[in-house]
């Protein structure tokens, strides 16, 4: 006896690795390559397009080049047009975009990115000049500058607390210039920023470090504005500009 079997058709599903979220008339960069190499593109999604790639097929995504891939691709989007990052990691089937991101949050996404537009977010940081400032505050503190006399060339342990009270002083120091000169970094950017958020600082070097909001045509005073501020404070800050880059402070993540 003879079973006959029919043939079922096979669907091809792949994996896409998901970036961001673009409106949908939106032209991405062309020639953007992502996690592994894969060619970047945009599917449509509703009234949105996704920014996707092949995800590898022969791994799992979790390298740190697979992070810094990540970013890349959503600030190089973010220079031409406006992205909502999607969380790092999110992969989604072909033809299955719409469970990672749902019709009935299509609309607000779309209404963020209409938010956005004709801006991109920078990041501006300063950072001290450490052997400056501690020049600094030797110079006009009597207690620093006898301790620091005082620890020269001795052995550690037999001046352990005049080491400590010497650390503590500095970095007393450095916390007493800060404000005046977080303050001064953003004066400067104030005339140029649609919105702010400030980032923590956790080093004892570190001045400030701003998220701005700008739009396009401002990017480039701003720019001339830093560069000005920089070679105000050469001496004793560095300053820092990054961007464009995705919005990640002023749009909620997908």
């Amino acid at each position: 006896m003879t079973v006959r079997t029919e043939e079922v058709p096979v669907v091809a599903t792949h994996d896409l690795y998901l970036y961001g979220l673009v409106l949908g008339d939106a032209r991405l960069p062309s020639g953007l390559t992502g996690i592994a190499g894969g060619p970047v593109r945009s599917e449509p999604l509703g009234s949105l397009r996704a920014v996707v790639s092949d995800a590898p097929s022969d791994r799992e995504v979790g390298l740190p080049d697979d992070v810094r891939d990540h970013a890349r691709v959503l600030d190089a989007v973010a220079g031409a047009v406006p992205v909502l990052p999607v969380q790092f990691g999110t992969l989604a089937t072909a033809g299955g975009l719409e469970e990672a991101v749902p019709a009935d949050r299509q609309d607000r996404r779309a209404a963020d990115l209409r938010a956005l537009e004709g801006a991109v977010q920078l990041t501006v940081s300063a950072r001290y000049r450490e052997e400056a400032v501690l020049a600094e505050l030797v110079a006009e503190d009597a207690e620093i500058r006898h301790l620091r006399e005082r620890t020269r060339g001795r052995d550690e342990m037999a001046t352990y607390d005049e080491r400590i009270r010497l650390g503590e002083l500095v970095v007393a120091g450095f916390d007493a210039r800060r404000p005046g000169d977080a303050a001064l970094l953003a004066r400067t950017v104030a005339p140029f920023a649609r919105a702010t958020s400030d980032h923590e600082v956790t080093r004892t070097g570190d001045v400030a470090e701003l998220a701005l909001l700008v739009r396009r045509e401002d990017v480039e005073p701003l720019e001339d504005a830093l560069e000005t501020l920089a070679a105000q404070v050469a001496d004793r800050m560095v300053v820092r500009l990054v961007g464009p880059q995705a919005a990640y402070d002023f749009a909620e993540e997908v």
